[in-house]
């Protein structure tokens, strides 16, 4: 995310730009500062960029990225824990613009309860405490399938309160885009394009999960990929746990592991947006 810089400098850091203070624990406090001094200084060109576009995010229509509007589910299924939108404070913009400040014009809300009445009256949300190790998440859905999620510290939760802090949003659904369009679904060649060279790495430090940096993105973005080529690959090949998209044939490492080369069929299926508190 860095322009110009080696890969390692960001990679190696990149559940810092996720998770932020809560993964603080874990990554020394000196590499820390020196990350975020540097994806500040990226992030200052990735707005002059966006501004010479000549575009404001909520000016761009789905028409003009030439994605569908997004359409949000009014039930869900069986065995599914819903929270239920009243609109109260309904911002929501089917466009699905993803911005550094938000998603789909939801800025990044403080806690679950904004996020709930961010949405029209009757939204079904998908509320789950065990999203994934220490974090929950709360999900709009569109189609039975999530969309767009806020994700929170789920120590000792296990019934949604409108209170809960968040620490991060989640982007799945095809329809949402940045401004430059990039979002889920967009191929790893169409991401370069719009945000420059991309590395993939992952650590078994940290479960294995896959992240994917390019050159110029906007440093609040994260992204993962994922391709049915490495899928298929079977025996004592490298590759990362889960979902993944990057090509590791060859690459050596200790318990870090990075490259830049990519699957031929290798596309994002996730951007997630750290929040600013």
């Amino acid at each position: 995310m860095q322009n110009n810089l080696p890969y390692t400098a960001t990679s190696r850091n990149v559940d810092v730009q996720i998770f932020g203070r809560i993964l603080m624990k874990t990554i020394a406090v000196s590499a820390f500062l020196v990350s975020m001094a540097l994806l500040s200084a990226c992030g200052t060109e990735s707005d002059t960029n966006a501004s010479a576009s000549g575009h404001d995010d909520g000016e761009i229509d789905a028409a003009e990225r030439g994605t569908d509007l997004l359409a949000l589910d009014t039930e869900a299924g069986e065995g599914i824990s819903v929270v239920y939108s009243e609109g109260s404070a309904t911002s929501f913009k089917p466009e699905c613009v993803i911005a550094e400040s938000g998603v789909a014009g939801i800025d990044f809300p403080a806690t679950l309860g904004a996020f709930v009445e961010a949405f029209p009256s009757g939204t079904a949300l998908s509320f789950q405490p065990a999203y994934m190790v220490d974090f929950g998440a709360l999900c709009a859905l569109s189609g039975g399938e999530e969309a767009i999620c806020v994700i929170f510290e789920s120590y000792e939760v296990e019934d949604y309160r409108a209170d809960i802090e968040t620490v991060a949003m989640g982007v799945y659904a095809d329809q949402c885009q940045t401004a430059e369009g990039v979002g889920p679904g967009t191929s790893i060649d169409d991401a370069v394009a719009a945000y420059g060279a991309a590395r993939f790495g992952f650590s078994y430090d940290n479960e294995g999960r896959e992240y994917v940096s390019f050159a110029d993105a906007p440093s609040v973005y994260s992204f993962r990929a994922e391709s049915a080529a490495a899928d298929a690959i079977e025996g004592d090949a490298l590759r990362a746990s889960g979902r993944h998209g990057g090509d590791y044939n060859g690459v050596q490492g200790d318990s870090y592991f990075e490259t830049v080369v990519a699957q031929p069929d290798a596309k994002i299926w996730e951007i997630w947006l750290s929040t600013p508190h």
